[in-house]
């Protein structure tokens, strides 16, 4: 008996070829016509990028600690392992679900293939490793393997938005808008804002940022932007 979740995703698969059918249609004039190669781990018949549960070992995507790899329940992989054995916190996992999108990359909306975009309120666990966005521990939120804290890292919670975007308006992903007065840490990474030198995590140091704290408004009209507390 198919599950809500799975006939979800058989939807969305018909939609994203019909999408894709269009795209070839479109280029069909053209020399640069790509070819999109849709990855199925489990071999369901259900696309990495909209199957509820990749690795079919039952633990749907959004409580698995690891998203791309696990025994198969089902289907014609049963009983035997399928995917990689890097769990979704390990530095080298580039791609948690699979799906062929690195989860670096812009167009990866939603990293651990829950089912929840990245930039969603509901969305608390992005990478899905099982620890907060808030967490204190929870350093590398987007799980690409660069911490959020680097100089490197240009969009900590992975919505495809980088962080000094104006349209960003809640770096870490944590459901805090960056200029709320409860958003204690506006970048994620451990360090609350009055003690962090780059309190926004763009890469700028706060005395050479013109939107210290990141939420669109530069800093001769923002009257808030620098009366963060300093921890004890």
């Amino acid at each position: 008996m198919k599950t809500r979740a799975t006939s979800l995703a058989r939807c969305l698969l018909a939609a994203l070829c019909w999408l894709i059918a269009g795209a070839g249609v479109a280029k069909a004039g053209s020399s640069l016509v790509s070819t999109v190669t849709l990855l199925d781990s489990d071999g369901d018949g259900i696309p990495n990028i909209v199957d509820p549960d990749v690795d079919n070992d039952g633990i749907p995507n959004g409580l698995d600690r690891n998203v791309d790899g696990g025994i198969a329940k089902s289907g014609p992989f049963r009983g035997h392992w399928v995917g990689d054995r890097m769990t979704n916190d390990n530095p080298l996992e580039k791609d948690i679900d699979g799906d062929g999108l690195l989860d670096d990359s812009l167009a990866e909306l939603d990293i651990d293939g829950d089912g929840l975009a990245d930039d969603s309120a509901l969305e608390l666990d992005i990478d899905g490793d099982h620890r907060a966005d808030d967490s204190y521990n929870e350093r590398d939120i987007d799980g690409d393997g660069l911490l959020d804290n680097s100089a490197s890292e240009e969009d900590i919670d992975g919505d495809g938005l980088l962080d000094d975007d104006y349209d960003e308006d809640d770096i870490d992903g944590d459901g805090l808008d960056d200029d709320a007065t409860n958003e204690h840490d506006i970048d994620g990474d451990g360090i609350v804002n009055g003690d962090d030198t780059d309190e926004d995590g763009d890469g700028k140091d706060n005395d050479q940022d013109d939107d210290v704290d990141g939420d669109g408004i530069l800093n001769p009209l923002d009257p808030d932007y620098t009366d963060d507390p300093i921890s004890p």
